[in-house]
């Protein structure tokens, strides 16, 4: 009897140790069910975070200031049998061996430019000096012996026409290799070596209604 009453005393006590407050069931858990985790001491690791900023370069610009200086140049080439302007714009003052070099350039692109050409020999090349309104061209050797008759009278024409356009050059003499050199007029003869010649020379290879 008195074992029975400790049996119930015992079961009553266990009953309380593992009871719920507020509800009337009790849960018995298994020492084995309890998860390691719970009885394990945990610490969170701090977290860095790393920013990557990738940077992609800008896309290069050319910006042409308006406040840049510029005149308006006529260079003239080849049409047929005659000789008309094309316009450009070069930085201002624009001297003679900028001209010059303007010239021997070529043919801007665009439709201004279309059904023309040059005489001038490629990758042509003349030093030219102004004094006393006369400009000077000395000119490649390979300009006198290599290129045809009928195309130094055009390329002549080209770089009289340009040259006396400017203020400041009425004539033009031709050199090469710093020698006197004839040079062929617009009508086809030959000025004398070191003559000087004009735009007047070359009038007849413009077109109509265009005069110097």
């Amino acid at each position: 009897m008195r074992r029975r009453i400790c049996s119930i005393v015992l079961v009553a006590m266990t009953a309380v140790s593992c009871s719920i407050p507020g509800s009337g069931d009790v849960r018995t858990i298994d020492p084995e069910d309890i998860p390691y985790e719970l009885y394990a001491t945990t610490t969170a690791a701090p977290t860095t975070t790393v920013a990557i900023t990738t940077t992609t370069p800008a896309s290069e610009s050319t910006t042409t200031s308006s406040t840049v200086p510029v005149e308006v140049v006529s260079l003239f080439f080849v049409a047929g049998a005659q000789l008309v302007p094309i316009n450009r714009l070069l930085l201002t003052p624009a001297v003679a061996p900028q001209v010059l070099a303007a010239l021997a350039e070529g043919l801007p692109e665009g439709d201004p430019s279309a059904g023309l050409r040059t005489a001038l020999p490629t990758d042509f090349v003349a030093l030219v000096e102004v004094s006393r309104g006369i400009a000077t061209v000395d000119l490649p050797p390979s300009f006198v012996t290599e290129l045809p008759g009928a195309e130094q009278r055009l390329a002549i024409a080209q770089i009289v026409l340009t040259l006396t356009r400017r203020a400041g050059i009425g004539q033009v003499t031709f050199t090469a290799l710093s020698r006197p050199q004839s040079v062929p007029r617009g009508r086809g003869d030959l000025a004398g070596p070191g003559e000087a010649v004009a735009c007047d020379d070359y009038a007849n290879l413009l077109p109509a209604g265009y005069s110097c």
